[in-house]
């Protein structure tokens, strides 16, 4: 390899070490009774009233079987409502209870702080520089997907 690209490779491997420990060390943690897990499986909600299971197990990037087992907890504690499909009863739809919307708007409070608290150590020119990149680097790992 290049020494760019060994560079990168490094870079690369060093962002997702950091991001995994830190998604570790949060996924222990709750914001407004929610583990960091649980607020990003319910953020696609925040714009909508109800998903199915699949669509908010895509959002979040997980399995639908680890969507459903997070959902099941999250019920349970009443932050959301499950129904069948009227259309197709195979489908389970979501929606988040008045308190579940409480604690998702409180949590995305506490982690947009964060963001921005974050974000603010960088130079304005290198959070540009960043979002450009990283959306980049997106575009090109989609195109890679099966």
């Amino acid at each position: 390899m290049p020494a760019a690209t060994d560079q990168l490779a490094a870079a690369w491997e060093g962002f997702f070490r950091t991001t995994r420990r830190l998604r570790s060390r949060a996924g222990k943690q709750t914001i407004e009774g929610l583990s960091l897990p649980q607020y990003h499986l319910l953020e696609a909600l925040r714009d909508e009233d109800e998903l199915t299971v699949g669509e908010l197990a895509e959002a979040a990037g997980v399995a639908p079987p680890t969507a459903t087992r997070m959902l099941d907890c999250l019920e349970r504690d009443g932050h959301v409502a499950r129904r069948h499909s009227e259309t197709d009863r195979r489908s389970v739809l979501v929606a988040l209870t008045p308190s579940g919307r409480v604690a998702l708007e409180a949590a995305h409070e506490q982690v947009s702080a964060w963001r921005r608290r974050v974000f603010e150590r960088l130079e304005p020119a290198e959070r540009e520089q960043a979002a450009a990149l990283l959306n980049r680097l997106s575009r090109v790992l989609e195109e890679q997907m099966p």
